[in-house]
């Protein structure tokens, strides 16, 4: 049994993300948007667009496309640092922050529906199982 559960946990994100991209393409967002704009509401309109790569868990290079297309869509802009002109901040726009909540609206819902069938103490008991082993291996990591 052990032996399948990284492969579980990696198909339960999988099928997860893809559950979400079902409701978020109401929404006119691919995954990538959705997951920058979440994101960037969860680290703060102000961050860098380093930050964001890094909370993502991506390369800069490869967040830009997506930051363009946001920037095009008209759902965020991008500011000059104070401190350091070479440094862009990022700030959601009216109709940014109007989507967002769109976006919460449509994520509570999916949420709802994937743990359709738990309890509130075995959704609580998932979410410390997953937060043990994220930490598990953050500290693996960490050791390197």
């Amino acid at each position: 049994m052990e032996s399948n559960i990284g492969w579980m946990l990696s198909r339960a994100a999988f099928s997860w993300r893809h559950a979400v991209d079902h409701y978020m393409a109401d929404l006119g967002l691919t995954q990538t948007r959705w997951i920058a704009m979440l994101h960037l509401e969860r680290l703060g309109e102000g961050c860098t667009q380093k930050e964001l790569a890094a909370t993502i868990g991506i390369e800069q290079p490869s967040l830009l496309r997506t930051l363009n297309q946001l920037e095009e869509s008209g759902l965020i802009e991008r500011r000059s640092c104070n401190e350091d002109a070479r440094r862009r901040l990022l700030w959601f726009t009216v109709k940014g922050k109007s989507l967002l909540e769109d976006v919460a609206t449509q994520a509570q819902f999916g949420r709802q529906q994937m743990l359709q069938g738990l309890n509130s103490e075995q959704r609580q008991q998932l979410s410390g199982l997953l937060e043990k082993i994220i930490n598990n291996a953050n500290q693996i990591s960490a050791e390197k």
